[in-house]
């Protein structure tokens, strides 16, 4: 009989205090909502090492609403996408595995408190930020039975660091001890109980007989916000991705990184890590085998783990990542302290400002790769964060401005890096600067380095005229989280 290893246990934690109750459980209930991926995912040995513990079979649920913030046609392509794949590969493990995608002709109500009304135990993801949170603790809060959250987004356990570190350096200096103790644990636990062959009430969906446009046309989202091409969300191509940044990226990341028309300046590896088509551990053995240089692979690890995970550390030990109030008091009284400064400037309208046609070539250059191309480049992320500062009246209208732009149009938007990354444009992490004028103590931007480099103008200026598609323009932006100040 598989047990949960030591390393494992350290991934769970409990969300309520209720017991298991193996009188009348069918099953173990595993709830993915977020890392989709069969292999390598804790979520998943966790379930399996319970199961054997409970002598039950194991259930992998995994479900697609309709009304999460900013559910548009290009994040559910990419879900379904990585959904369907998972099914499978769920299978091929001895597990039984069900979905759920919900559309006006198809409504169940309170699926998942059914599905853990049999079930003696529920595991799903320990995620920081976002909607997956939430569900997670209003489910366990009602539900009767056991929930244990799993952290599969880092290398290293969240619960690893029970007290929170300030500083990048900090972090660092806790972290890379313990990163070769997770690397090398054991994954893939095998279950030792039969597959569960039991009926639901009702009709799970059958991702690989089910046309994914015809589905995604039926779900009343935002259709405006269309699929790219070059993103797909299967584990295949998470999987190619990964390779083709090993052979392309790596060799020249030093360099290439900070230059935005650079076509291997990014490993384009984030969506594929947000929503867990792929693992940390399985990058970091694909870089190690890599025969690049070593200086080169620092560099890029040390941006997964070190910076990736201290941004998952700060979201751990914040109330909600994306509200105004994640960011430092210092930069909040600062910013608002010159608020009369930018009242007397002229905001772009919200409509100019979503498709990328403002006044300033550099910003629309940035914001276009969001619309078109659902990524952008890190280094022209601070330039368009640390711009959409300057613009606003207020810094709350500013950072929600700027998590919603990321939010709705970046398939690697709604997490603790991206937050992290945007809360660095408006002081998070950072130390207050001289006093400047709009900006006060936060960091101002400035385009004039980026332009040095080889290409970077040409591009700007070519990203700049790319024609957008119209999208749906709200009245104003609303911050999607419960906390608002």
């Amino acid at each position: 009989m598989e047990k949960a290893s030591p390393e494992l246990r350290k991934r769970c934690r409990r969300l309520n205090k209720r017991r298991v109750k193996l009188k009348d459980a069918e099953y173990i209930f595993c709830w993915i909502q977020q890392n989709l991926r069969a292999n390598d995912n804790p979520i998943i040995d966790a379930a399996v090492a319970a199961g054997n513990k409970y002598r039950l079979p194991v259930v992998v649920y995994h479900a697609l609403g309709h009304g999460y913030p900013h559910a548009n046609a290009r994040i559910h392509r990419f879900i379904l996408e990585g959904s369907r794949s998972l099914a499978p590969a769920v299978e091929q493990r001895g597990l039984r595995f069900i979905s759920y995608v919900e559309r006006p002709e198809k409504m169940e109500k309170g699926l998942v408190y059914r599905l853990a009304e049999r079930a003696a135990l529920m595991v799903t993801d320990d995620i920081p930020a976002y909607v997956a949170r939430w569900q997670a603790e209003s489910v366990a809060n009602k539900t009767r039975c056991p929930v244990i959250a799993v952290d599969a987004n880092c290398l290293v356990p969240m619960n690893e660091f029970p007290k929170q570190l300030s500083r990048n350096k900090y972090f660092r200096r806790a972290q890379t001890p313990l990163r070769e103790k997770y690397l090398e644990a054991k994954t893939e636990l095998e279950p030792d109980v039969s597959r569960y062959e039991g009926e639901f009430d009702f009709e799970p969906d059958d991702l690989s007989i089910l046309d994914l446009d015809e589905l995604i046309g039926n779900c009343e989202i935002d259709h405006s916000v269309k699929p790219v091409e070059y993103f797909k969300g299967s584990r295949a191509r998470a999987l190619e991705q990964l390779k083709w940044a090993c052979e392309n990226v790596l060799p020249d990341y030093d360099r290439a990184r900070t230059n935005s028309s650079h076509p291997h300046n990014g490993s384009k590896l984030s969506p594929y890590l947000h929503f867990g088509q792929l693992s940390v551990r399985e990058i970091v053995r694909e870089v190690r085998q890599n025969s690049k240089p070593k200086q080169t692979n620092w560099k890029f690890l040390d941006e997964l783990l070190s910076w990736r995970e201290f941004f998952h550390h700060t979201a751990r030990h914040s109330a909600e990542p994306s509200a105004y109030s994640f960011l430092p008091d210092w930069s909040r009284k600062t910013l608002e302290e010159h608020a009369v400064e930018r009242s007397e400037l002229s905001t772009p309208p919200l409509n100019d400002i979503i498709h990328g046609e403002t006044y300033d070539e550099t910003w629309n250059a940035a914001q276009k790769q969001y619309v078109l191309d659902a990524w952008m480049p890190n280094n022209i992320r601070m330039y368009w964060g640390k711009t959409l500062v300057g613009w606003m009246k207020s810094p709350q209208e500013a950072w929600y401005t700027a998590c919603y732009l990321n939010d709705r149009f970046s398939l690697d938007g709604r997490d603790p890096a991206t937050y992290g990354n945007i809360g660095w444009c408006f002081g998070k992490i950072n130390y207050p600067r001289r006093e400047t004028k709009i900006y006060g103590t936060v960091g101002r931007p400035s385009d004039t380095a980026m332009k040095k480099r080889t290409g970077v103008k040409e591009w700007i200026i070519a990203q700049a005229k790319r024609e957008v598609d119209r999208v749906e323009v709200p009245d104003s932006v609303e911050p999607f989280n419960k906390l608002t100040s």
